[in-house]
C-alpha cells in the first residue's frame, strides 16, 4: 500500500517536474521567435531577409556566450537564482522588442539568447532534486523543450503576429516569461548547503564571444563584401585567432568557462560533436522552411501563409517530439544510444532531403515536420542521459551546457550560411532569393544532420558504464551493446 509520505513526495515531485517542463519551454518558445517572424520584420522595418536573419543569429550568439555562463554559476547553490534571472532577462528583452526599431529589436533579441540556457539549468536542477525513473522522463521532456516549445509556441505567436503584428508576439512572450520566473521562485527548492561556490571565466567568456561573432560575420557577409576582400579575409582571421587563443586559455585555466577536456572525454566528446552537426541541420533548415512558407505565391515560389498558419504547419513537429522520447527510451534498451542518436539524426536528414525534393503544398511542409519532430524527439532525448551517466553531479550543469552549446554554435553556423546562400541567390535589389536557394540552402542542412548520424555511430562507444549518483541511481542510461 502507498504511504502518505510516498504520495506526497509523488505529487511534490509531479510539481516540480510541471514548474521546470514550463520555465524550458517558456525558453524554447521565446528564443524561438526569430524564424517566423523573419519576414514579417523584414517588411515592417524595410530590410532585405539576410539583414532580418540576424534577429535570429544575434540570439544564437548571445546564447553560446551566455549558456555556459549560466551553466558553470549553476554548478554552485545559485541554481534557482539563476533560473530566475535567466526569465527575467527574455522578458526584459520582449518588452525592448516593443521599440519600433530594428536595432532595438536587435538588442532586444540578444536579451532573449538566454532563453537557451533553460535546459541545463532545469537539467541541474532536475539531477539535483529528482532521482530514478522520474529523472529519466524528466530528462527527456526537458532536452526535448526547444522543439516542443517552437512548435507549440509558434502558432500563438502566429495569431498574436495577425492580430497585432510581431510586437504583440513580444507582448505575450513577456507575459509567459515574468510568469515562469514568479513560479520558478515560489516552487523550485533553494540548493542544499553542500552544493559549493564557483567562479566565472571572464577572459574565457570574452574570447569565446569575440571569436563567435568574427566567425559568422566572415560567414554571412562574405558573398556580399566578397570573399577575397580585406574585411571579409580580416574577420575570416582575426575569428581563427580569437578561436585558437580561447582554446589556449580554456586548457590554461583552473575553472574554464568550458571545460575542454570534459568535453572530449571517452564518451561524450561523439554526442557533443553530433550536438554540433545536428544543431547546423535543425536551426538553418527551420528557417529556410519557414520562408518558403510565408513566401507571396505570387513571386512564383512558396506558399503565401501567414504566420499563424506557419505555425499549426509545425504542429506535427512539436506533437512527434513531444510523445517519440519514449519510444526513444524502449529503443534505447534495445540497441543502445548510439544507434538511437543516428537513427534520430538520420530522420532529420531525411526531413530536409525531402523538403528540398518536394515543398509546393502544405502537405509537403507537414509530413517534413512530422519525420523532422521524430528525429529531434529520438536524437536530443538521449543526449542528456547519455552526458548524465558520465558526469559527476557537481558538473551536471557545465556538461549539459556545453552539449547546448555547442548545439546553439552549430545553429549559429547553419542559421549563418543560410544567410549567406540566400544572399548569394538573391539578385541586385531584390527581396527574394530564386528557388535553387532555398533548396541549396536545405540541402546544408540535411548533410549536416547526416554527418551527425556517421558520428554518432564513429564516436559514441558501445557500453556507458553510468557515473554513481546521488541515491545509487542516474538517468536510464543504456548498457546494451550495439548492435
Amino acid at each position: 500500500m502507498t504511504t502518505a509520505p510516498t504520495r506526497t513526495r509523488e505529487r511534490s515531485d509531479t510539481g516540480l517536474v510541471a514548474c521546470l517542463a514550463f520555465a524550458a519551454l517558456t525558453g524554447a518558445i521565446v528564443a524561438g521567435l526569430g524564424s517566423p517572424i523573419v519576414f514579417e520584420v523584414a517588411q515592417d522595418r524595410d530590410v532585405a531577409i539576410p539583414d532580418a536573419q540576424w534577429s535570429l543569429i544575434v540570439t544564437l550568439i548571445v546564447g553560446v556566450v551566455g549558456t555556459p555562463v549560466l551553466s558553470r554559476l549553476a554548478d554552485g547553490r545559485l541554481r534557482r537564482n539563476l533560473l530566475v534571472v535567466a526569465l527575467l532577462l527574455v522578458a526584459g528583452g520582449s518588452a525592448l522588442a516593443l521599440v519600433p526599431t530594428f536595432p532595438a529589436l536587435l538588442a532586444a533579441r540578444c536579451f532573449q539568447g538566454f532563453g537557451y540556457a533553460m535546459v541545463p539549468l532545469t537539467v541541474s536542477i532536475a539531477r539535483e532534486q529528482l532521482s530514478g525513473p522520474v529523472l529519466a522522463r524528466t530528462l527527456g521532456v526537458l532536452s526535448t523543450s526547444v522543439a516542443v516549445g517552437v512548435g507549440l509556441g509558434n502558432p500563438a505567436i502566429g495569431l498574436c503576429v495577425m492580430v497585432g503584428g510581431y510586437r504583440a508576439a513580444f507582448v505575450l512572450a513577456l507575459v509567459v516569461a515574468g510568469s515562469a520566473a514568479w513560479w520558478v521562485w515560489r516552487r523550485v527548492p533553494v540548493s542544499g548547503e553542500g552544493v559549493g561556490e564557483v567562479r566565472i571565466d571572464l577572459p574565457g567568456a570574452l574570447l569565446l564571444g569575440s571569436a563567435l561573432t568574427a566567425t559568422l560575420l566572415f560567414v554571412a557577409r562574405g558573398d556580399i563584401w566578397g570573399w577575397t576582400s580585406a574585411p571579409v579575409l580580416a574577420l575570416a582571421g582575426v575569428g581563427g585567432l580569437l578561436l585558437a587563443a580561447w582554446v589556449v586559455v580554456e586548457l590554461r585555466t583552473r575553472e574554464p568557462l568550458v571545460d575542454l577536456r570534459l568535453t572530449c572525454a571517452r564518451g561524450v566528446l561523439g554526442v557533443n560533436v553530433a550536438a554540433f552537426l545536428l544543431g547546423i541541420g535543425v536551426f538553418g533548415g527551420a528557417t529556410v522552411v519557414i520562408l518558403v512558407v510565408q513566401r507571396p505565391v505570387e513571386t512564383g515560389v512558396g506558399l503565401g501563409q501567414s504566420v499563424f498558419v506557419t505555425g499549426l504547419l509545425m504542429l506535427p513537429m512539436a506533437v512527434a517530439s513531444l510523445v517519440s522520447p519514449p519510444w526513444a527510451r524502449a529503443a534505447e534498451r534495445v540497441v543502445g544510444s548510439r544507434s538511437v542518436l543516428a537513427f534520430g539524426s538520420l530522420l532529420v536528414s531525411a526531413a530536409f532531403g525531402f523538403f528540398v525534393l518536394w515543398h509546393d503544398t502544405w502537405w509537403h511542409v507537414a509530413v517534413m515536420m512530422l519525420l523532422f519532430g521524430i528525429g529531434i524527439g529520438f536524437a536530443y532525448s538521449v543526449m542528456p542521459a547519455i552526458i548524465v551517466a558520465r558526469t559527476p553531479e557537481n558538473r551536471t550543469a557545465s556538461a549539459t551546457g556545453i552539449n547546448q552549446v555547442l548545439r546553439l554554435m552549430g545553429g549559429a553556423v547553419g542559421a549563418a550560411i543560410v544567410a549567406a546562400v540566400l544572399s548569394t541567390y538573391t539578385p541586385v535589389g531584390a527581396v527574394h532569393p530564386h528557388e535553387v536557394g532555398y533548396e541549396v540552402a536545405a540541402s546544408f542542412s540535411c548533410g549536416g544532420a547526416l554527418l551527425a548520424a556517421v558520428i554518432s555511430r564513429l564516436l559514441l562507444p558501445r557500453r556507458y558504464e553510468p557515473a554513481a549518483d546521488r541515491d545509487g541511481g542516474v538517468a536510464e542510461a543504456p548498457d546494451a551493446p550495439i548492435v
